[in-house]
């Protein structure tokens, strides 16, 4: 390139950072005793090289403010991550303690259950206790009826028919006592339901009941 077009473009570069009109610029290339249609060439030429300097300061101006910025940047990013974190982290013991809450409630509601499955054996087991005495005084009065009944048969004379009826008591009250000592060993180890447990003392009773009729007779 010869030394006057370095210095037209020059001339250009500077008219064109000063902001001055591309008439004006125009004319003074002319002026200089250059063509028209090179004048709007290099004129052209001029603003792209002014337009790629402006990019280039543009550039360093926004990484120099990038770069002035980047602290906070920094601390507004981990004070982001720090709350996003703590939002999650309470979220987490929210539903923690909602399941837990809901475990809870499922042990209390079972364990309530229990409590009262375990109150209606007691009550049931003092309604056994209640038919038991019931069945006791029926007995005894029974066995009192019986042993009246066997005197009035001994004034009478009836030896031999009584030690028939004592033998055959003897044998009910044996069996009804066997059959007794043979639920047992079956339920051994087993739990024993209130109902198995209502028959073998209706049985231990009879067999009881049996047994002493038979010695007073």
């Amino acid at each position: 390139m010869a030394k006057l077009d370095v210095s037209i473009i020059e001339v250009i570069d500077k008219m064109v950072r000063e902001g001055e009109s591309e008439e004006k610029i125009i004319r003074t290339l002319k002026d200089l005793g250059v063509e028209p249609n090179k004048a709007k060439k290099l004129l052209l030429l001029g603003q792209a090289d002014t337009f790629s300097l402006l990019k280039g300061e543009i550039k360093k101006i926004v990484r120099g403010e990038m770069e002035e910025e980047k602290p906070v940047l920094k601390k507004f990013i981990e004070e982001e991550a720090m709350g996003s974190a703590d939002t999650m982290r309470q979220e987490l013991t929210k539903a923690v303690i909602s399941d837990l809450r809901v475990y809870e409630k499922d042990i209390t509601g079972q364990s309530q259950t229990f409590q009262e499955q375990i109150q209606q054996n007691i009550n049931r087991v003092n309604d056994l206790n209640e038919r038991v005495k019931v069945k006791l005084n029926e007995l005894g009065e029974a066995v009192r009826d019986v042993q009246v009944d066997m005197d009035e048969v001994k004034v009478k004379g009836l030896g031999s028919r009584n030690r028939i009826i004592s033998t055959i008591l003897w044998i009910l009250g044996l069996v009804f006592g066997v059959m007794v000592a043979g639920n047992f060993v079956l339920v051994s180890g087993q739990p024993i339901t209130i109902d198995s447990l209502i028959l073998m003392t209706i049985m231990a009773l009879l067999s009881v009941t049996m047994l002493f009729v038979a010695t007073v007779i």
